[in-house]
């Protein structure tokens, strides 16, 4: 039996400070717990520079982008990755439904895993080959912040709900408008609570950012806060709150409702999707749905999106048990923490991390020759694939090239005067017309009156 060297290529937005970003970086540390050998490549360099060098120095590799990433990955990745390697990658969904063109990659990957059983029975409705849970991690370490101290996010005489959302993950799946909704409807405009929403990205999307103050003008008690923070200071606010809330249409994983939960916070979520493999009566709120629809398609999810839609009587509920129940409250609050912290520590998922590459590596050759029929061509289409979109990104640079570009302007040139010769030629033969039939219609009358002349 060959000796293959243990560890994992992962490649992913290693540095990026966006969600896609900061789940690779808990993998990694998850993984680092465990000593577990890495070679780690940023996707955002390999899409910027052609010419970044890295390398796969283990058999295994990890991938760790979006699902709407899959489209260009294979143009922009060097084909080494799959060469005699077995290929895992990580992928989260939010939907119960996943439009075909974004499915059409999945199965030129040996295996998927994803935060959630939510997110596994999603995926086994289109993918044939193992797929394994692997939660996010959550430990949050609280750093001195000095620059926290500058934004008054809280009133500190008032009860304050938190609630944290990026615009790119999608304003409609994180649904703020049904939770200010859930809100007002709770409280008011009653002066001793408050609810804080921090945002990103809004800049981006102005009419949703509009609609979002407008929900929000008619009262006092809900502050919106639109700002980048660092990590840290994200997890300063999120321990400066009284009680974490979402409200969201689905969830593959949840991670600030989880972090709220390892710093002790009350936490009140919809009970449905990711988030309720953490999340239950004994440790959190969770609030009722209906299964529905989406009622306005973005750029993310398509018109046949299936996910949950909370109900507002049950939200209501929620809220006002968290405000007027303080023991219920600290109680949940304590069994939330410990929960977190002992089945999503990094220890505990890097744990799941080791014991898979243990398999991966102890049946290798197995995995990757008979894992199942398709194997080798599965490998064939994975290269086959990656040649033919860099070879069409190839064209596309030639494209560019100016010389090419002179020619093709040449001949476009050409082209345009070959037409405006023709197209004068035309005008010219429709001005004689006209004079020729004129010409003829004399002579004909002419000839009619010497005709007559002569008889």
């Amino acid at each position: 039996m060959q000796k293959y060297k243990e560890g994992i290529n992962i490649i992913g937005y290693t540095e990026g400070s966006f969600g896609l970003g900061e789940a690779v970086r808990l993998n990694i540390k998850a993984a680092k717990k465990h000593g577990i050998p890495l070679t780690l490549i940023d996707y955002d360099k390999v899409k910027a520079n052609p010419k970044y060098q890295y390398s796969f120095d283990y058999p295994v590799n990890l991938v760790q982008i979006s699902l709407q990433d899959l489209k260009s990955f294979f143009g922009i990745i060097n084909p080494d990755l799959f060469k005699g390697r077995y290929t895992i990658l990580f992928l989260v969904w939010e939907s119960e439904y996943i439009a075909p063109e974004l499915l059409e990659n999945l199965n030129l990957f040996n295996e998927i895993w994803t935060t959630s059983d939510y997110c596994k029975s999603i995926f086994q409705k289109t993918y044939n080959n193992p797929i394994v849970v692997v939660p996010h991690p959550v430990e949050v370490a609280l750093e001195a912040n000095d620059k926290q101290n500058t934004i008054a996010f809280f009133d500190e005489k008032k009860f304050s709900f938190l609630f944290i959302f990026n615009y790119h993950s999608s304003i409609e799946r994180k649904n703020p408008f049904f939770l200010i909704e859930a809100f007002k409807t709770a409280f008011g405009n009653n002066d001793n609570v408050e609810l804080v929403i921090k945002t990103v990205g809004a800049e981006h999307y102005k009419k949703s950012r509009q609609q979002l103050y407008q929900c929000t003008s008619d009262t006092k008690n809900i502050q919106i806060f639109d700002i980048e923070l660092d990590k840290n200071s994200v997890n300063q606010l999120i321990n400066n709150c009284d009680a974490y809330v979402s409200l969201h249409h689905s969830e593959g994983f949840g991670l600030t409702l989880a972090e709220a939960m390892f710093l002790g916070k009350p936490t009140i979520a919809t009970n449905y999707s990711g988030n309720t493999e953490f999340m239950n009566n004994d440790n959190s709120y969770l609030v009722d749905y209906k299964p529905g629809l989406i009622k306005n398609p973005d750029k993310n999810f398509c018109a046949k999106t299936l996910w949950a839609n909370p109900i507002l009587s049950s939200a209501v509920d929620k809220f006002t048990e968290v405000y007027e129940n303080a023991p219920l409250r600290s109680l949940k609050a304590a069994n939330a923490s410990n929960y977190v912290k002992d089945r999503l520590s990094y220890h505990s998922i890097g744990l799941l991390i080791k014991d898979r590459l243990n398999y991966l590596y102890t049946n290798f050759e197995d995995v990757t020759a008979s894992q199942n029929q398709n194997a080798y061509f599965i490998n064939q289409l994975q290269l086959a694939k990656a040649e033919n979109t860099q070879l069409q990104r190839e064209i596309r640079r030639m494209k560019k090239n100016m010389i090419i570009r002179f020619i093709l302007f040449l001949k476009n040139s050409v082209r345009k005067i070959k037409l405006s010769i023709k197209n004068s030629s035309v005008k010219k033969r429709e001005y004689k017309m006209p004079e020729l039939i004129f010409q003829n219609a004399v002579t004909s009358k002419q000839n009619k009156k010497d005709r007559k002349e002569v008889a």
